[in-house]
């Protein structure tokens, strides 16, 4: 017997070991010193106050290359994963390019609106948690809407499947997936580094 696998939704958690997350985190606190290369005043993104700095491409020479190959690297792992799980191959054709990251920083009553991204994988690099104040069970999660038709006769709901940041994790999903970040009260500051990669046939 033989099995099919429509539209599958798998997302991954990662722990991002030293020194490397040592080097990530030390390019988003650099990227932070330059306030000139803000993007949050520009309306096509959807972060709600906070400061985002792009880290690829870059208007002060960083060096992302640490960046680079760990994130292509994680995202081999992860086509892998599937086409070990599926038992095909159609994958294995693709290599994953990364084509932008940027790290956001944002402080209490911050937050993202609904978006997604269009690449083919995208991810978030949690590197400096708040510490919450009167806070819900929601508050500076972040929240993926899942599409699942669980009554095809009637309605076609909406999944939600929630993360809570902690330094050093990592999150891998479909770019096409929509998702929010909750705002939040407390003090310090929810920075994350998010990158966009897509898939290309034959080597990098």
């Amino acid at each position: 017997m033989k099995f099919a696998y429509f539209n599958p939704t798998v997302m991954a958690i990662d722990e991002i070991e030293e020194p490397t997350f040592s080097q990530i985190k030390s390019l988003a606190d650099t990227a932070h010193t330059h306030p000139e290369h803000n993007d949050e005043g520009n309306p096509a993104i959807s972060i709600r106050g906070g400061q985002q700095v792009h880290l690829h491409p870059n208007k002060f020479n960083l060096d992302i290359s640490v960046l680079k190959n760990y994130v292509e690297n994680k995202c081999r792992e992860y086509i892998s994963t599937i086409t070990q799980a599926q038992g095909v191959k159609d994958l294995e054709q693709f290599q994953p390019v990364l084509i932008s990251a940027w790290t956001i920083r944002q402080q209490s009553g911050d937050y993202q609106a609904l978006h997604s991204h269009e690449a083919h994988l995208s991810g978030n690099i949690y590197l400096d948690v708040p510490q919450l104040e009167n806070s819900k069970s929601s508050d500076a999660h972040i929240e993926f809407r899942l599409p699942i038709v669980k009554n095809p006769a009637t309605f076609t709901f909406m999944d939600q499947w929630r993360f809570k940041p902690e330094p050093r994790k990592m999150i891998v999903f479909p770019s096409y997936i929509p998702h929010t970040v909750y705002p939040w009260q407390g003090t310090g500051h929810r920075t994350i580094l998010a990158w966009d990669v897509i898939l290309t046939k034959g080597q990098n």
